[in-house]
């Protein structure tokens, strides 16, 4: 292993210096509102070389034996702009309008959602058009029309989620803010339901292995919330919701700029849903929720430019949620014997800021700092949860870019920092329960990295090599190798190798809050290790384009193989969830082949179709296959966006087949389940109206409304040893539609868009 390590290190660090013959320029072209420009030609000055910006307004321009080192950048109704390529080629491009047009019509349609051409990485890109495509209240609901994401419900009692790729727990991929780590420990269980919707401006999902820059936690993909700009948001925003169970939804933010001084502040209020009881278990459909935001981002300066740059922000929420019995009361019921209810209450600050110094067009460094304060009040019915949080994190790291064509090499250090403490006790303890203590973890983790990006073969080839090692206070060292390779046989066509290692330490309480709602007792069986795993992926993405239509067809499959996973025996015992590590082998499988099509530029067809095989042994050497994942599920999406028109129509479906339950034999007869669950169908649908500056959208989610029959064992009794709300596999609360407004403000410019 040492000797692998060397050979690694050296091939990172023997890179640097490879100058290559052949010239590539790179970047996007905005207007002088951050707005992307598609369609910009770019082309070597004084030849007919050139290319075109793409739907992120992004471009790839190589020039072999081009002798003149300038290109130009044009667009209708813009004064074009010519630039001197030397060193670094990743340039943001600005374009000024020309004279003073009162109006310009951009023609030609965005793409709600596609996979970005110039990373290394297969990232897939979801914007603003496809999130204006369903409701999206909070992160978990911006997912319905992907196929490599999927929203699953870990408690049906408070509603919380998680996101899994690659059919793997949540806790499995590393989600971040503005590129932020802020989800984790105790804000994961609510962390993906916190974030507004509206509030997104993209989200970048990477499957596999991929930088180690944010840390080594990304064992199966990473997800990336950008949250909305200074430079690129309305001067004001404004969103009102209301769905069928009463729960009504307001966003708000506002934007500025002055010279270098961006400034963005929203503000987020959830008001909570009415008594429904749809199903008659005396359990509500949906936790009544109040939550209240305020999110702030600033930005100063350009960093694109030499000199200082900073960014950062702080967010605030509040949050309390009610479910249970529809009796419950939350100011009379906290740990009572005979009226079930689960309430959770949370206090949340976050702040971040990264802050970089250009030195030239070869050299930056970066500081990125943030913090974290959660403080939680929780009941799951007689068991009492307090918990506290305090987690700080650093990065110094220094960026060099070297070479003609971009490469560049990042290295630093950096730090974390995590005091996690959780109490537990019960008000009432009939069925002996023992896990009742005071729960402290601490994680001190320093560590230091190095990733070198290299671009090679006239632009056909790309390969990022990656290593960090981080020192854990409680298990020493860990390195984490990993490396990224893309080849571009022809222009459309990207081909992509990934392959790296990585680690989580388990947190059980405050990441698996679900195993809190059963009756049952918790035990650990020794000290839990990390989470171990090795992932290796291939994709190929080809895009295609004909007289009257474009599209993009993407396969992919991935394999990850754990050397230790934290397992969770829920139904060894039915008294009893048992946690314990486990090292052998536990291996998970994922394809995914994808279609999207647009056609005459107002009709957009999307299909996928994803392969799940998720197997682990246990400590008696029986192999089976993991819980509640569906193996085979199939997406398909129709939107329709007329060019000159002020509605568009947006309708998806998503196939779930069947999935394997947990084995209840031991259960008694009226509380047993079936070895799998029913295949079941999702069907959404919404319509947006636009009207000046608002848009009015109305849809309905489950249109056929189904929903799991008696998702919560023993709902009659949930005093009883055999209650258990982890067997919900599908829709608990059927049909759903809702109602909403949005009012967009655009800030004061010359040109008017129609995208």
């Amino acid at each position: 292993m040492k000797n692998l390590l060397k050979i690694f290190i050296l091939l990172v660090f023997c890179t640097i210096g490879n100058y290559l013959q052949a010239q590539t320029v790179q970047g996007t072209v905005v207007d002088s509102e951050m707005g992307i420009l598609i369609g910009a030609n770019v082309v070597w000055i004084n030849t007919s070389v050139g290319t075109a910006t793409d739907e992120s307004g992004d471009f790839v321009l190589s020039g072999e034996n081009i002798e003149d080192k300038r290109i130009v950048v044009s667009y209708l109704g813009y004064e074009s702009d010519t630039i001197t390529v030397t060193g670094n080629s990743n340039f943001l491009i600005t374009l000024e309008m020309e004279g003073e047009l009162s109006e310009v019509v951009v023609e030609g349609k965005q793409s709600g959602g596609h996979i970005s051409s110039n990373s290394i990485e297969k990232i897939e890109v979801i914007n603003e058009v496809e999130l204006g495509k369903a409701a999206c209240c909070d992160l978990a609901g911006c997912f319905n029309n992907n196929a490599s994401v999927e929203p699953a419900t870990t408690n049906i009692v408070t509603n919380s989620k998680e996101l899994r790729i690659l059919g793997l727990s949540g806790i499995y991929n590393q989600i971040l803010l503005d590129g932020f780590p802020l989800i984790q420990g105790m804000s994961y269980t609510y962390g993906v339901s916190s974030v507004p919707g509206p509030f997104v401006k993209n989200i970048f999902v990477a499957k596999g292995t991929t930088s180690v820059l944010q840390g080594a936690e990304s064992i199966s993909g990473q997800i990336n919330v950008i949250i909305k700009q200074p430079t690129d948001s309305p001067a004001l925003y404004v969103n009102a919701f209301m769905n069928t169970f009463w729960e009504k939804q307001f966003n708000v933010f506002a934007a500025q700029e002055k010279g270098k001084f961006g400034h963005w502040i929203g503000g987020h209020v959830v008001l909570p849903a009415g008594t429904f009881d749809k199903n008659e278990d005396d359990f509500l459909d949906l936790p009544r929720l109040t939550r209240m935001e305020l999110l702030d981002k600033w930005k100063w300066g350009n960093d694109k430019e030499n000199g200082w740059f900073s960014r950062g922000g702080f967010r605030w929420t509040n949050e309390e949620r009610v479910g249970g019995q529809e009796s419950f009361d939350e100011d009379a019921d906290l740990g009572s014997s005979t009226v079930y209810g689960q309430y959770v209450k949370y206090n949340q600050f976050d702040i971040w800021n990264r802050t970089s110094y250009r030195f030239n067009e070869f050299n930056a460094t970066a500081l990125i700092l943030t913090g974290q304060h959660h403080d939680q009040n929780a009941w799951y019915g007689e068991t009492n949860y307090q918990g506290r949080q305090a987690l700080f994190n650093a990065s110094l790291q220094h960026e060099y870019f070297y070479g003609d064509q971009g490469s560049n090499l990042r290295a630093g250090t950096s730090f974390k920092f995590l005091d996690l403490n959780e109490d537990i006790a019960f008000s009432n303890n009939p069925l002996n329960k023992t896990f009742d203590d005071n729960y402290r973890l601490k994680e001190i983790i320093p560590g230091v990295f190095a990733e070198n990006t290299l671009f090679f073969g006239q632009d056909k080839w790309t390969w990022m090599m990656g290593l960090r090692a981080d020192h854990l206070n409680n298990f020493g060292w860990k390195i984490s190798p990993r490396t990224l390779l893309k080849y571009t046989p022809q222009e459309k066509t990207d081909i992509r190798f990934s392959a790296g290692y990585g680690w989580h330490n388990p947190k059980v309480f405050s990441e698996q809050a679900r195993v809190l709602s059963t009756q049952r007792d918790i035990h650990f069986h020794g000290q839990l290790k990390p989470d171990e795993a090795w992932n290796y992926g291939i994709n190929l993405t080809q895009k295609f384009e004909g007289t009257d239509f474009s599209g993009t067809f993407t396969t992919d499959f991935y394999r990850t193989h754990f050397t230790n996973h934290i397992q969770a025996h829920y139904h060894r015992t039915h008294d009893a969830i048992v946690f314990e590590n486990n090292e052998e082998p536990a291996t998970g499988n994922g394809f995914q082949t994808e279609v999207t099509i647009d056609l005459w530029e107002w009709v957009t067809l999307k299909t996928a179709y994803n392969f799940l095989d998720i197997q682990h042994t246990d400590l008696e050497g029986e192999k089976g296959t993991m819980d509640f994942i569906t193996k085979h599920r199939v997406l398909g999406s129709l939107s329709l966006a007329p060019k000159g028109q002020d509605w568009h129509f947006d309708v998806s479906a998503q196939w779930y087949g069947k999935k394997k339950l947990p084995d209840t034999e031991f259960y008694p007869d009226e509380f047993q389940q079936a070895e799998y669950s029913n295949p079941y169908t999702m069907l959404n649908a919404q319509f947006t109206y636009k009207w000046k500056s608002f848009e009015w959208y109305v849809g309905c989610e489950n249109i056929l409304n189904f929903v799991q029959e008696d998702p919560i064992i023993s709902a009659s009794n949930p005093f009883n040893p055999y209650f258990d709300t982890s067997f919900a596999w599908g829709p608990t609360r059927g049909t759903e539609g809702y109602i909403g407004i949005r009012y967009s403000l655009k800030k004061k410019k010359k040109e008017k868009e129609i995208l």
